[in-house]
């Protein structure tokens, strides 16, 4: 008799949390990467993205197995720069624990934690009761697919569904063969010429911002980042229209961390 009602809470239970629906508006949440960045999901929303959540926890053995695939359909579609923007939802773990996941399995695309990042609270909200799951948002805010299983091909298949198509990723998301990448840096042309960039991670040392030509002639050094500063601009009016990249890399160090490219009009 105690099983049978055992059996029974444990039906209502799943009744009770049952998977997001097909169809129904999306929660709306804000949390905070391994790396300390914030990531709010209407934000991208409202810049017309489409939004993939991965849900897994660490030890989570299908959420291993599947890994490389993802990571093929993140690279594929524009590493979270283009149209489609992927972010790990964990469960249950520390920041420290997802980054050692993330550097096992190569994760690029953002991560967050359970009890550190705030992913906990997502799973509730959406009521996930299976890992891995992985949900499709589009700018009208809905959960419109399921990935399932997240392999390549279906991710593939399902984005042709939506009208989405493979983008390559911008040089600024890829590591150099010198160096990784340690911040996230955003670049931006504005009124009078100016770049400015960006940089959400500011570290604790001298970098310098050296441009570069379409040819790989170096055009100058045009800006010091000095410790712990998010943000410098440099004037381009001496150069001519182009297409032109730049490296952020340490004050008198050889060693490259940043390649980015950029557009002057």
């Amino acid at each position: 008799m105690k099983t049978l009602f055992g059996i029974l809470l444990l039906i209502a239970a799943l009744q009770n949390h049952a998977p997001a629906q097909l169809g129904q508006i999306a929660p709306d949440f804000q949390v905070t990467d391994t790396h300390g960045r914030p990531h709010r999901l209407y934000d991208y929303l409202e810049k017309g993205k489409t939004v993939v959540l991965d849900f897994f926890f660490t030890t989570c053995i299908p959420c291993q197995y599947y890994t490389p695939q993802v990571n093929l359909a993140y690279k594929k579609y524009g590493c979270n720069q283009k149209d489609v923007v992927f972010l790990a939802i964990d469960y249950n773990d520390t920041d420290a624990a997802v980054r050692a996941y993330d550097e096992t399995y190569k994760i690029e695309y953002p991560s967050i934690s359970g009890k550190d990042g705030g992913g906990n609270a997502v799973v509730h909200d959406y009521q996930v009761i299976g890992f891995p799951t992985f949900y499709v948002i589009d700018s009208s805010k809905k959960v419109v697919m399921e990935i399932d299983p997240p392999t390549l091909q279906v991710f593939d298949y399902r984005f042709n569904q939506l009208g989405l198509v493979p983008k390559a990723c911008d040089l600024s998301s890829t590591v150099s063969e010198n160096g990784p990448i340690i911040q996230n840096t955003l670049t931006n042309l504005i009124a009078g010429n100016i770049l400015t960039f960006v940089s959400s991670e500011p570290v604790g040392f001298t970098q310098n911002l050296i441009l570069y030509d379409g040819a790989g002639q170096r055009v100058g050094e045009k800006c010091t980042v000095p410790p712990y500063t998010q943000q410098c601009s440099v004037h381009l009016g001496d150069l001519p229209s182009g297409y032109y990249f730049g490296t952020l890399q340490p004050k008198d160090q050889a060693k490259r961390l940043f390649a980015f490219r950029f557009v002057k009009l």
